[in-house]
């Protein structure tokens, strides 16, 4: 009888461990997943009306919570600003990956990696508006500084490693360095996509065609 107590005492006992992790596991989840509501938000604040328009009450209001919630998921006004830009980042670096080949890449195959970069559409538009914003902002306070650098520099180094698999396949020219050429398509691109926010959409898409035909050239003969 002593045995069957103790049996039914370690299952109960189990059971309750199962519970307690279940438990946390789903409030690390929703704590996540209301982090990336309030990311979103702040994000949709800073492209339409700017990065001055992002206070605790306009994202309060925003959300339709209190200022006090807020608090529970961001210290400060930099981590919330921090956490929208990585939203945007994060967004387009997918949409970039997902228009990655599978097959061997070449110049042509890239042509659609580089068109994912680019502000064409109004998704696309937030998350550069957001980026621009938080380019200034970045300037005068560290924290964001470093964050946007070391996102530039995990990009930078993607593309190099990309473009020299090319170049060993020959499919890119060699006369430049993989890493010449990461700049340079980084520099364009960038250059290019603050240039086509101020443009409308219906003009962004022939606007951008010449970038094509610059890269294009990199492709080996």
């Amino acid at each position: 009888m002593g045995h069957l107590r103790y049996i039914i005492r370690l299952q109960w006992r189990r059971r309750v461990k199962h519970h307690k992790h279940k438990v946390r596991k789903l409030r690390k989840v929703d704590h996540d997943s209301r982090r990336e509501e309030v990311a979103a938000a702040a994000a949709r604040l800073i492209a339409n009306k700017g990065l001055e328009a992002l206070t605790t009450r306009a994202l309060a209001k925003e959300l339709g919570c209190s200022i006090g919630v807020l608090s529970h998921y961001f210290s400060s006004k930099e981590e919330i600003v921090i956490a929208a830009f990585r939203w945007a980042d994060q967004r387009i670096d997918l949409r970039m990956q997902e228009a990655v080949a599978d097959e061997s890449p070449n110049i042509q195959s890239f042509f659609p990696v580089i068109k994912a970069g680019l502000p064409l559409d109004v998704e696309s538009d937030l998350e550069w508006r957001v980026r621009l914003n938080l380019h200034t902002f970045a300037l005068t306070h560290d924290a964001s500084l470093l964050a946007e650098r070391e996102k530039n520099q995990q990009f930078r180094d993607l593309m190099t490693v990309m473009i020299a698999g090319m170049q060993d396949k020959g499919h890119v020219i060699k006369e430049l360095s993989a890493e010449d050429i990461t700049s340079l398509a980084f520099d364009l691109v960038n250059g290019m996509a603050k240039n086509l926010l101020m443009c409308p959409f219906e003009e962004r898409e022939a606007k951008a065609e010449y970038l094509f035909r610059l890269i294009g050239y990199l492709g080996a003969v």
